[in-house]
């Protein structure tokens, strides 16, 4: 475990368990207040890796239908870990390699094992200052140049801070429509409960869906604190999944299976990672105590 400290903002890292933020404190009336959702004991994502604190996915974000795309006149096939589906990368489960530490800063590299047919590697950079957090994720190729995605899952508690009514902005114009938590690359202006374009509580909505057209930063407001999320990369898009015990906005580079609507949409996202060139994503969250 590696722990940043700025000001009042501590952060703890677990390069073992995926290269993730494994929680993020804020200060609130000189007490420290946990933002994420964590297990106690961060060996249980030795078990369960998907459902708690900030992990990167790489080299593509959320779901991979039939967990296979074609490219190049092939079928790649992936591991399938959603059903049928591939979700969220390789790297989530994998350990990570500390590369450089320089005070409330880390870099940490992965390769992105046997179940990609490229040789290539995921890197980030996690940065806390007092008010603020930045991650850079990139996928990088050291040979023949690749199609990928990158983001980030971030588990925001909703009690955060004695929060009982958490509420969220994402300014986002299009929302993608599913067909089994699948995009089918139709994208629609959000109307109804799927509209986050003004602050409001988020309650008892379900949502697991893909935005883009993004005018702003997204927010969570839990009273005491609020906290802004920007996205930096050529097509912003962001994930909102809202289970009974979480809110997880998720940037990204991309839409989810990005590598196969590839076929029938040009704006999903898809980058290809070549050597000197990768496939980025800079994330920066700030916060403001109220």
């Amino acid at each position: 475990m590696i722990e940043l400290r700025s000001g009042a903002a501590r952060l703890q890292v677990l390069p073992e368990y995926g290269g993730r933020i494994h929680q993020l404190w804020v200060a609130v009336d000189g007490r420290e207040e946990p933002l994420l959702v964590a297990p106690e004991d961060p060996a249980a994502y030795g078990e369960s890796p998907l459902g708690g604190g900030c992990y990167p996915m790489a080299p593509w974000p959320n779901r991979i239908a039939g967990a296979r795309f074609p490219w190049a006149g092939r079928t790649i096939d992936l591991r399938a870990n959603d059903g049928a589906n591939a979700l969220h990368g390789l790297v989530f489960d994998r350990p990570w390699e500390v590369i450089a530490r320089a005070g409330p800063r880390v870099e940490l590299r992965c390769d992105l094992g046997e179940h990609w047919p490229w040789d290539g590697y995921a890197w980030q950079r996690i940065e806390l200052s007092a008010a603020g957090l930045l991650v850079k994720l990139e996928v990088r190729s050291r040979r023949e140049a690749f199609p990928a995605g990158v983001g980030l899952h971030p588990w925001f508690r909703r009690d955060a801070a004695g929060a009982e009514h958490v509420r969220v902005r994402v300014p986002a114009s299009e929302r993608y429509m599913l067909r089994d938590q699948i995009p089918t690359g139709e994208r629609v202006i959000p109307a109804g409960d799927f509209d986050l374009r003004e602050p409001g509580p988020i309650g008892e909505r379900r949502l697991d869906d893909c935005y883009t057209g993004l005018t702003g930063p997204s927010v969570i407001d839990w009273g005491r604190v609020q906290l802004e999320m920007t996205i930096e990369c050529p097509e912003p898009h962001v994930m909102i999944y809202t289970p009974e015990n979480a809110i997880c906005i998720e940037p990204q580079t991309c839409a989810p299976d990005a590598l196969n609507l590839r076929t029938s949409s040009e704006r999903t996202g898809l980058a290809l990672a070549e050597p000197g060139r990768a496939v980025s994503l800079i994330s920066r969250w700030s916060w403001r105590i109220m």
